[in-house]
């Protein structure tokens, strides 16, 4: 009776908190320092101009739909990559989606369905504006100091609700090209 009710409490406490007993003893080797000294190479892209592509993705993001637009969950953030290039990711919701809440407990089966619709129409919209943002940071005097084969990545994740309809609809885009904005290619994920 003792086991089964310490089995119990074991059971109940969260997988962290469980003791766990190692199977072999505990390794001698040490972990190796790094090599290098941090910030030693200064990255051609400063941090600064970074924030201020940003701040035009997010900008740019907004923008499109017009009156019914994208919008911008928590904003764009952007960091080089030494030997890899620029990247930039951003929370989206294609339309400002109703939420549940108290004042509106349920949606009903027409809002569904329009909201749907319009979030596939913003969907060709986002693209093309994606697009547009790799041009104008290729464009960008900002990144001009890149190497050449660099890339520069602009990255989408689209935000759904659980009562959406989310048939057709990926869950994010990525569109990449090369630092002088050629070669754009595009995953729908």
């Amino acid at each position: 009776m003792r086991s089964a009710a310490l089995l119990f409490v074991l059971a109940l406490a969260p997988a962290g908190a469980q003791i766990q007993i190692p199977s072999a003893p505990p390794s001698s080797v040490a972990a190796k320092p790094a090599t290098g000294t941090v910030g030693s190479e200064r990255p051609p892209v400063a941090l600064q101009a970074l924030t201020a592509l940003e701040k035009d993705i997010d900008g740019r993001i907004m923008a499109t739909g017009g009156a019914d637009p994208c919008v911008v969950l928590g904003g764009t953030r952007g960091l080089y990559v030494l030997g890899f290039g620029a990247v930039f990711t951003s929370d989206v919701d294609l339309v400002n989606s109703p939420s549940i809440g108290l004042f509106q407990p349920t949606i009903s089966p027409e809002q569904k369905a329009l909201v749907h619709k319009r979030k596939v129409a913003h969907l060709a919209l986002l693209q093309n504006t994606m697009r547009e943002m790799l041009m104008a940071l290729a464009q960008s005097a900002s990144l001009k100091s890149m190497s050449g084969t660099d890339q520069i990545v602009v990255g989408v994740r689209l935000m759904y609700r659980p009562w959406e309809d989310t048939s057709g609809l990926p869950g994010q885009i990525v569109m990449r090209a090369d630092r002088q904005g050629g070669n754009i290619r595009t995953e729908l994920q």
